[in-house]
């Protein structure tokens, strides 16, 4: 459950991809301009030929000559689909061999509570995006799934509280037949923004979401990192200070049951964040100490991690942080003042860049081509079988970023 945060190096059937998206060509001239042999762009070809993202298509030689066999990009054609669910709201989106986002949605609230309909949910909402536009998805050779459920080696779950492997799969493959590579929605967004987003070529970072509830990550020498079981970056369930509140992990006092979005509001006596947000702007008393008093605990936790890893940065993301974007600089003051006074530190508290599509697509990142790990993700297994697990993945994509806000 380590992924490596610098792109890879294209393969020849990225680079084959990359040349027939500009245009159409022959074997001899991909040869030519990709300075290859025929025997291994053969082989190159026939992988992509076999899932479809390459077509042939046959010409008319001038003169008398054998007809010439152009092969071009299948623009339309599926190659992995990327699903990323939280408890606030849900995306999936579909991309093409180059990484072209062909298909995509977003469903904020969703209507169900329960995880496994709130998946089948955005299953449906993007086979029927795709099917009125078009798209071939008999193609799809990749599924990535991102859930908030701890997903390390040794957690334990009950099965009342969250869905199988065995029950996630059987639920994708409703639509798309790929085994479902699943892992935790908060590191899927974290890695979207060590890959294209706020978090792009730097070294070592923490991500933090302060969500429906309190997720962590971290980044470190270029690789998002799990730990020994892959359960690093619970910062949300870290204890802070004399804190007693009781937290659904079991505990009390953790991070989660000072600074997440049911949290603060049940502390300020309102409803959601949008009456959280008014009741601070209106200067309601209780609305700013509960933020006040979140904005200081997640800087202590901060702190504490930072003194730990010294990070080039923080990540701070969620609907906490977009409705009070001035929360950062607070959250900054908070953690410079847990750091060691007498050393010179240099760590930036930034917002995302990414929203929800951003991790859907990083779901579909670690699904599409296998690279070689350590700790790899979670494969679903096959129905009766026990589960396996295997490696995670890698591919370039365009990504759909939001509006800052």
């Amino acid at each position: 459950m380590h992924y490596p945060t610098r792109r890879p190096l294209p393969t020849l059937e990225d680079r084959i991809v990359a040349h027939l998206a500009k245009a159409p060509a022959t074997r001899s001239q991909l040869c030519e301009a990709l300075d290859t042999s025929r025997t291994n762009l053969g082989r190159a070809l026939t992988t992509l030929l076999d899932e479809g993202s390459v077509t042939p298509v046959r010409t008319n030689a001038p003169g008398r000559g054998r007809p010439t066999q152009l092969l071009t990009l299948n623009s339309s054609a599926v190659h992995c689909v990327g699903l990323n669910v939280t408890r606030t709201s849900c995306a999936g989106v579909m991309l093409s061999r180059n990484g072209t986002v062909l298909a995509a949605v977003h469903i904020v609230s969703p209507t169900s509570p329960s995880l496994q309909l709130s998946l089948e949910q955005t299953c449906e909402a993007l086979a029927a995006s795709a099917a009125r536009q078009g798209i071939d998805t008999s193609t799809v050779r990749a599924v990535g799934v991102g859930v908030p459920i701890p997903m390390g080696r040794n957690a334990r779950l009950s099965s009342d509280a969250y869905p199988t492997m065995e029950e996630l799969s059987k639920l994708t493959r409703r639509w798309w037949d790929p085994l479902p590579v699943v892992d935790n929605t908060v590191r899927m967004a974290a890695l979207a923004e060590a890959l294209w987003g706020a978090g792009a070529d730097m070294s070592s970072f923490i991500y933090l979401r302060l969500s429906g509830g309190v997720g962590g990550c971290v980044v470190s020498d270029f690789r998002l990192v799990g730990g020994a079981g892959g359960l690093a970056g619970e910062l949300g369930h870290m204890t802070v200070g004399t804190n007693e509140s009781p937290c659904a992990c079991g505990k009390r006092g953790c991070l989660e049951t000072l600074a997440s979005v049911p949290a603060l509001c049940e502390r300020a006596g309102v409803a959601d964040i949008a009456q959280l947000r008014a009741a601070v702007l209106s200067g309601d008393t209780h609305a700013r100490e509960a933020l006040e008093q979140a904005a200081q605990a997640v800087g202590y936790v901060l702190g504490s991690a930072a003194l730990l890893i010294n990070p080039r940065a923080i990540i701070v993301a969620g609907e906490i942080v977009d409705a009070f974007p001035s929360l950062r600089s607070d959250i900054a003051a908070s953690m410079y003042g847990e750091l060691l006074p007498v050393m010179e530190w240099d760590i930036d508290v930034v917002g995302a860049s990414l929203g929800p599509l951003g991790a859907a697509q990083a779901s579909a990142y670690i699904a599409a081509h296998p690279f070689e790990e350590d700790t790899p993700a979670a494969h679903c297994p096959e129905e009766g079988s026990p589960q396996r697990e295997g490696p995670a993945s890698s591919m370039r994509a365009s990504i759909v970023r939001r509006e800052r806000p």
